[in-house]
């Protein structure tokens, strides 16, 4: 194996061709003069130049060449094969010696330098491999010598400033200071605290900013090395390796400003974050989440004993089996609970939040926001409240509106029963008593719409058939469409049709469609009900040639309290909730409603979808129908009570009129007393009705020998779920809403056999 450094020595005889050479010349070449004569013994030099890489051939021939024809001395750097085939780089000196213009001798000394090649080509591929992680990285270094005021620039230190300078030198101090022309303005100062650091220690990290030529600010960031200092210690070489980290910076500014706007954003909302190292049990909040909380980081360490402590006693339990069936089952977490402050008020808040899992399915950690929902709760609580009040409202409203309904009502009764025959009485008769049927009619739609948009509608469903409902329709309907001169026409599927739900609800859908088409459709218009069964539904239309829906409203149509602006000049009264109304009770029974018209002018189109029940064969219900009035020799003992003079007389009038022995009491204490004297069959008592109310005028009654067969009936202007729970316990039969058809009323009599 040759020896780095090996030298040789090669003597050529020009004249004979026979070579010379020294005993080491195999270890510097790789080959030996003997191996060059036995290959071929008549061209010694020639063979020892084929040996030469063909690639540094031409131009060792041509140096050779020159050497000998001008008696000189060549010095060659050439690449050569030996006999093992490894290459070898090698130095020679070469010189000819020429007399009288004859070159006779040539003397060769060959220096193998393979190693020395080996090392530069090694520090060149090293210094490839730096000045490319250097562009790579956006990176420059840059020597400075403080003794002798220079700086000397790498290319890649001159790029990163924008700068060029020649031959890379640069000066230290001064104003042609480049380095110092190039910092920032705010950052200049740093120049003399590198400085200041360079004589203190060997290392140290720097961030500054530097103004490129072009205008544009560049972060940099880096660190100082001492190469060299002088005998007191001071620095004197200082290296400087910066890179360009203004992406970064920017990156950082960015996060800072989301982390900042995250910060205000949980502050306005009153939220504060999270985070629960389950496995260590460490917990982590934000600066907001102790003020939801109202306490200190100076004063409270957050751990998961502590924060149950701070949750109100009365929602602990809540708190802790939530959470725990919220991991166990891997949903999120939401939960909404009060907590107690440090001044023993009670906050409400809203707990949020996610849950890892490792890969064995364990809980590791649990993060997510605590808000403050203290003002949402108030404000629901005053909605709620509000709500209760509107209720009360529209209950009050009912009673009081039905009041006065009803003596209007007995006194259309004793109209009819009077047998007037004058045709002005008996027109006026009719229009006051339809008219108090619409009254009546709206105060039970409001009633219906207050329940069902407290979700508290109850339907009591049975099998029913669709011709049942379409007769209990028109049956409520036929005295507007009739009043208006409307041609009604039903088309029903000629096979029973078969539904489950509540007859007297889906019969007011239809009704009110159809009472709909008969208020806004001109007198003497169509109106068409029919009915078609598609797959598992039955699709019930009502169609009419009425004023038509303009396609902007038709999305509207549904609203409650809407009434389209083509309706109002032509509506004959109405609060707008029927059609709403209408849609909520279809969709209660699994159905859905919906509109069409061409426009105004051209009459509209409403269709109830219902789902049919093809399991069961519906069993038509029963039609009630009100008793005729009995004769005198079967008449009933009745007592009517109401602190309201005009109702309680007009009633007694009537059922007089009817046949019936009638008694009067205007409270609840005369009402007790008259029913002990006069033992009526039937007795209608009020509601609200002073000394006693008619709860309690019911209870004395029942409470007697006599009175327990008695049928009692709350005849009353409230209407509500919880004042017909209430007639139910005090012991009454029945509860009638003001205005009540007599002829209703007798039907709710004690049957005689």
């Amino acid at each position: 194996m040759t020896q780095p450094g090996a030298l040789a020595s090669v003597e050529v005889d020009l004249a004979t061709g026979r070579v010379q050479a020294s005993d080491n010349l195999e270890r510097v070449v790789g080959f030996s003069i003997g191996s060059i004569t036995r290959s071929d013994p008549r061209g010694t030099a020639d063979a020892a130049l084929n040996r030469i890489e063909e690639s540094d051939r031409n131009r060792v021939e041509a140096a050779l060449l020159e050497a000998r024809q001008q008696g000189s001395t060549a010095t060659l750097r050439f690449a050569l094969r030996g006999d093992d085939g490894v290459p070898r780089s090698i130095e020679a000196v070469v010189s000819v010696l020429v007399i009288e213009g004859r070159p006779l001798k040539a003397i060769a000394t060959l220096l193998d330098v393979s190693a020395t090649r080996r090392a530069e080509e090694t520090l060149r591929e090293s210094e490839a491999r730096y000045r490319s992680a250097l562009t790579a990285g956006r990176m420059g270094s840059w020597e400075t010598d403080l003794r002798a005021g220079t700086r000397t620039w790498t290319h890649e230190g001159m790029a990163l400033f924008g700068i060029d300078l020649p031959g890379g030198r640069g000066q230290v101090g001064g104003d042609a200071d480049e380095y110092q022309a190039a910092m920032h303005p705010d950052d200049r100062h740093l120049a003399r605290r590198f400085h200041v650091l360079a004589d203190e220690i060997d290392s140290f990290s720097a961030e500054y900013r530097i103004v490129r030529p072009d205008g544009t600010t560049v972060w940099l960031s880096g660190r100082g090395l001492v190469a060299a200092r002088t005998p007191d210690g001071k620095a004197q070489r200082l290296i400087s390796i910066m890179s360009d980290v203004t992406e970064r910076r920017h990156a950082e500014e960015e996060l800072r400003k989301e982390r900042e706007r995250l910060s205000l954003a949980l502050s306005a909302g009153r939220m504060g974050a999270f985070d629960l190292d389950i496995r260590d049990d460490v917990l982590w909040w934000s600066p907001q989440t102790y003020a939801v909380f109202g306490l200190s980081p100076e004063t409270f360490m957050p751990t998961r004993e502590g924060v149950l402590e701070l949750v109100h006693p009365d929602d602990r339990a809540m708190f802790v089996q939530s959470r725990k069936e919220a991991i166990a089952q891997r949903q999120p977490l939401a939960l909404e609970f009060r907590i107690l402050q440090p001044d023993g008020s009670t906050t409400w808040v809203s707990h949020r939040g996610e849950v890892e899992y490792d890969t064995a399915g364990q809980p590791v950690r649990s993060f997510g926001i605590t808000m403050d929902i203290t003002e949402r709760k108030h404000a629901e609580e005053a909605l709620r409240q509000a709500d209760r009040e509107k209720d009360d409202f529209i209950a009050t409203l009912a009673h009081e509106l039905r009041n006065p309904l009803a003596p209007i009502r007995n006194a259309v009764e004793v109209l009819r029963r009077t047998a007037q025959r004058d045709p002005q009485v008996i027109w006026s008769r009719d229009i006051i008593d339809r008219q108090v049927a619409q009254m009546a009619h709206l105060l039970d739609d409001l009633l219906d719409v207050s329940r069902m948009t407290r979700g508290q509608f109850h339907l009591r469903r049975e099998a029913l058939q669709l011709s049942t409902i379409v007769e209990r329709a028109i049956e409520i309907a036929q005295p507007i469409v009739d009043a208006s001169g409307h041609a009604l026409t039903v088309d029903l599927p000629a096979q029973p049709v078969s539904l489950e739900g509540d007859l007297t609800r889906l019969a007011q859908v239809v009704s009110n469609l159809l009472i709909n088409a008969a208020k806004y459709t001109a007198a003497g218009g169509r109106i068409r009900l029919s009915a078609a069964v598609e797959d598992d539904e039955v699709a019930v239309t009502v169609q009419d040639s009425g004023i038509g829906i303009d396609e902007r409203q038709l999305p509207h149509i549904f609203e409650m309290f809407g009434q389209v602006e083509s309706a109002l000049a032509r509506s004959q009264g109405g609060l707008g909730i029927g059609l709403s109304l209408a849609k909520g009770l279809a969709e209660l029974h699994g159905g859905r409603i919906e509109a069409h018209s061409a426009g105004v002018g051209h009459g509209s189109e409403f269709i109830v979808h219902l789902p049919i029940d093809r399991l069961r064969r519906a069993v038509p219900a029963p039609t009630v129908v009100a008793p005729e009035p009995p004769l005198a020799s079967s008449s009933y003992r009745v007592l009517v009570a109401d602190d309201l003079p005009e109702i309680a007389d007009s009633l007694a009038c009537v059922f007089e009129l009817m046949g019936h022995s009638v008694a009067v009491a205007y409270d609840g204490e005369e009402a007790v007393q008259r029913a002990a004297e006069f033992r009526p069959d039937v007795a209608l008592l009020d509601l609200g009705m002073p000394k006693l109310n008619g709860y309690e005028a019911c209870l004395s009654i029942r409470s007697t020998s006599w009175g327990r067969q008695m049928t009692l009936i709350a005849q009353t202007g409230w209407g509500q779920d919880e004042d017909r729970r209430r007639t139910r316990e005090a012991g009454f039969d029945h509860h009638v809403l003001k205005p009540v058809d007599p002829s209703a009323l007798i039907a709710l009599f004690p049957r005689r056999d």
